[in-house]
């Protein structure tokens, strides 16, 4: 096949492609960025880049396209940047992608800039084993993550490998704060919806994890191996940061956003599953009474 134009040869690519001009409005839109945002060109041509779209955001919630825009530095100072980001699907969940922008010259002056972008291999079913597929009791049917059961089921084989060799392990329970008031005010139905939209974000973020699962009504639960209570702290703030990062879009009411609470703790000589519950929940508790939005890790 011939390609003749630009237009075409990006259009081929599996990476997304945007194009702005030196207003930041949204000239290109390519059929890689549909793929991978949700989002259609019809959508996005002729809006800004730092309208209510990709919402980029970095590893700490700063919210780029306010403040740092890649785009609108590479057009400042010419320059080629890359970095590791969440960009906003359509839905409201987010995902982490590695971007590059580069300056688009002509005649010797900066006119726009180019975005490419591509999910940062951090996708993948990789807590979701072939067992849970194929045996719905350990499936929770809302979210299609690992239910309790098989929750408990892989806490308690983590426990015994920390017991009997050493393998640190630590889990983090996240609850949603307000979600009772969420379901009041919008609805059970719409609750259920900013669950799974949450769900999806984890899904799509947490390729660390040993296990993401449904751990109760409005609670999730991680499991991570070999890590330190420092790394633990930081990926409890990352799991706040992402949740908060996510937004229930195109509803009947409005954009519906949402914070989480979270608890950590590494396992310890002596635990049983209940013991490791018991006091990650504790931690939890004291993440909630700090006003949400927070986590604990001890």
């Amino acid at each position: 096949m011939v390609i003749s134009d630009r237009q075409s040869i990006f259009d081929t690519l599996y990476e997304g492609v945007i194009m702005v001009d030196a207003d930041r409005k949204i000239t290109y839109w390519n059929l890689g960025a549909k793929r991978l945002t949700g989002f259609s060109s019809d959508e996005t041509i002729g809006t800004l880049c730092h309208d209510d779209i990709l919402n980029h955001i970095d590893s700490h919630g700063r919210m780029l396209c306010l403040d740092g825009c890649p785009l609108h530095q590479s057009m400042l100072d010419g320059k080629v940047r890359e970095m590791a980001i969440y960009l906003q699907h359509k839905r409201g969940y987010r995902i982490p992608v590695r971007l590059r922008t580069i300056p688009i010259v002509e005649d010797g002056k900066i006119v726009g800039s180019i975005e490419m972008f591509i999910e940062n291999n951090e996708s993948s079913e990789y807590f979701v084993t072939t067992e849970v597929h194929t045996n719905q009791d350990l499936v929770d049917p809302l979210t299609h993550l690992p239910n309790r059961k098989m929750i408990e089921y892989s806490i308690m084989s983590k426990i015994n490998d920390f017991n009997a060799l050493g393998i640190p392990f630590g889990i983090a329970i996240v609850d949603l704060d307000n979600f009772e008031g969420i379901n009041r005010t919008y609805g059970v139905d719409t609750g259920d919806e900013v669950l799974k939209l949450l769900s999806e974000s984890f899904k799509h973020c947490f390729s660390s994890a040993e296990m993401i699962g449904r751990w109760d009504n409005d609670a999730f639960i991680f499991g991570f191996a070999n890590l330190t209570k420092e790394a633990l702290t930081k990926v409890c703030d990352k799991i706040r940061v992402v949740s908060e990062g996510s937004v229930l879009r195109n509803t009947p009411f409005k954009a519906i956003d949402f914070s989480v609470s979270i608890g950590g703790s590494l396992a310890r000589q002596d635990d049983d599953l209940q013991i490791l519950i018991d006091r990650t929940q504790e931690y939890l508790k004291r993440a909630k009474i700090k006003g949400g939005n927070n986590s604990v890790v001890k």
